[in-house]
């Protein structure tokens, strides 16, 4: 018998392993995948100001998980935090050219990679799995909510 989570575990660890030796990978200093992902989302967002809680919010994640992984960004010289005008309180967050250097590597990496992750599934097939997870994906985030609304 099969388990959905089990397996979207599964993939997602192979998914990691795979990513984690992609040429980007090899040559940044202790990067991780999620900051493949962060300096992804910095470079599309880069005209605008984007703050820590943006982050928390677009990944699902915590506080002290964006805080840690920023950090590690910020001594990487992936990214730099400047005060806004308006609010010194609150730290924009900017990418180094290190990190738009290594955004282009990073985005061939992942063409590659999805170009073999996809690899015999029609666009149909890809349409309805992408569908299927937004709706696993809101499930989740629907029960969440119930259950912080019922405490």
């Amino acid at each position: 018998m099969y388990h959905l989570g089990f397996e979207i575990h599964r993939l997602s660890k192979l998914m990691h392993r795979e990513l984690q030796h992609s040429a980007a990978h090899q040559h940044a200093d202790r990067m991780t995948g999620m900051h493949g992902y962060l300096i992804r989302y910095l470079y599309e967002n880069r005209e605008r100001d984007v703050f820590q809680r943006d982050l928390e919010k677009k990944f699902s994640i915590s506080r002290s998980a964006v805080t840690a992984t920023l950090q590690l960004m910020e001594k990487n010289g992936l990214v730099t935090r400047e005060s806004v005008p308006q609010d010194a309180r609150l730290k924009r967050i900017i990418l180094t050219q290190k990190a738009l250097n290594l955004h282009q590597q990073i985005e061939a990496d992942i063409a590659e990679f999805e170009k073999r992750l996809c690899a015999g599934l029609t666009p149909e097939e890809q349409a309805q799995f992408l569908a299927i997870v937004r709706k696993m994906y809101d499930n989740l985030e629907h029960t969440k909510k119930e259950e912080g609304s019922s405490q």
